[in-house]
């Protein structure tokens, strides 16, 4: 029996750190059967990886969810290679919609190093999920290449949507007179508005870190939270690459008032929460970190926690008082301190952490999922049906 797929090729591997495009696929697979598409892996990575890796095979990583791994030519991103490893790419995609025997209702490239596949019918949407241009450096990734799949993205698809404002505004002159439409983040609902949450007691004294510490952390600001004395619960794997931030990931990491757990799974991390007064996303202002929209922001907030946050645009698009802005390193800590500290805090506990929950549920990935569905077919009466509509043609240039 034919099954009606959406596909989704993802920029990181499956079993990579969950982010966007896993929560986002989890939340749409319980909609509709996706396709998720790793990267694909280079033939002589490949055979490091496995003696017998195939040339392409799905996984079943899940209800309704299917995954597609292949392998393409050796330095698939230079220029000459390009055009093979887009049709091996294809070619994978296509195999995998044949063996599964499905029709598509779109195709959503969140990756910015793989083009929609030829000869796939389905609605085309594009999602940016970060700031690829900025972040070049940053993914080792070369500039042009980058360049070049965006504007071949921009003109083949139905809609072009990004996680953040800024990051609309940016990718705005590629997409001539579209909009460029908004798909923030979400979290995953922690408690109902209606279940009564746990017992906090006096024993919630630390300030939590969630999500990977790397060179997108503003270490000025850590170090000025754990300066104040206040218990720092850290939560995530160290994925730096410079030097000099491992130096200051250590140091952050040896302090006494610092606890780190490494990586958890996602289901444990409400019980390591519940120990906890404040959320902290203390990111550095740069172009890349301002496009975002970090995930551990509603995260918290789906745990009841308040959140004190470092300027970036996706706070000011939320737009609540339950998350404070620290504007330099002396603020953010003296924010983090007045909380964990305030001893009026347990006074309407129960009342404060409802309405933070209650907030994040208003922004659950099931909530993205529908956003996204609606995109790709508007309107009440357009179903999930395999459909390609006519598209603009895109110019202009990324700024």
């Amino acid at each position: 029996m034919t099954k009606t797929y959406l596909v989704y090729i993802a920029g990181a591997d499956w079993d990579g750190v969950p982010g966007t495009d896993r929560r986002l696929t989890a939340a749409l697979a319980r909609r509709l059967p996706v396709l998720w598409v790793d990267p694909p892996v280079a033939v002589h990575r490949a055979a490091r990886r496995e003696r017998r890796w195939p040339v392409r095979r799905l996984v079943v990583e899940g209800q309704n969810i299917v995954r597609l791994q292949s392998v393409t030519v050796p330095f698939a991103s230079r220029r000459a290679m390009l055009p093979i490893a887009d049709a091996l790419n294809a070619w994978a995609v296509r195999w995998a919609l044949r063996k599964l025997e499905a029709d598509v209702t779109a195709v959503v490239v969140a990756t910015p190093r793989a083009r929609f596949p030829n000869r796939v019918r389905g609605s085309r949407l594009l999602y940016l999920t970060d700031d690829w241009v900025a972040g070049a450096a940053l993914m080792k990734l070369p500039l042009t290449g980058i360049l070049g799949f965006l504007r071949s993205n921009v003109s083949r698809a139905d809609v072009v949507a990004a996680v953040t404002p800024e990051l609309a505004a940016t990718v705005q002159g590629l997409a001539a007179d579209r909009p460029v439409e908004i798909l923030p983040n979400g979290c995953e609902p922690v408690v109902s508005a209606g279940e009564r949450p746990r017992d906090l007691g006096d024993s919630v004294s630390a300030a939590a870190l969630v999500g990977q510490l790397n060179e997108r952390l503003d270490f000025d600001v850590l170090e000025a939270v754990v300066a104040t004395g206040v218990p720092v619960l850290v939560i995530g794997p160290r994925t730096e690459r410079d030097p000099a931030i491992t130096v200051r990931i250590d140091a952050l990491l040896a302090a006494e008032t610092v606890t780190w757990l490494g990586s958890v799974p996602f289901a444990e991390l409400p019980g390591h929460l519940a120990g906890a007064a404040v959320g902290l996303t203390p990111y550095r202002v740069t172009s890349f970190n301002r496009a975002s929209f970090p995930l551990k922001t509603l995260e918290y907030l789906a745990n009841g926690l308040p959140v004190v946050s470092t300027d970036l645009p996706a706070v000011h698009w939320l737009n609540t008082d339950l998350i404070t802005i620290g504007t330099d390193p002396g603020s953010f800590a003296a924010q983090v301190q007045r909380i964990v500290c305030d001893p009026a805090r347990q006074a309407g506990a129960d009342a404060a952490r409802r309405r933070r929950i209650d907030f994040a549920a208003a922004h659950s990935w099931d909530v993205r999922a529908g956003h996204l569905l609606a995109l790709v077919h508007p309107g009440p009466s357009s179903g999930l049906r395999a459909t390609r509509r006519s598209r603009p043609a895109a110019s202009g240039a990324f700024t």
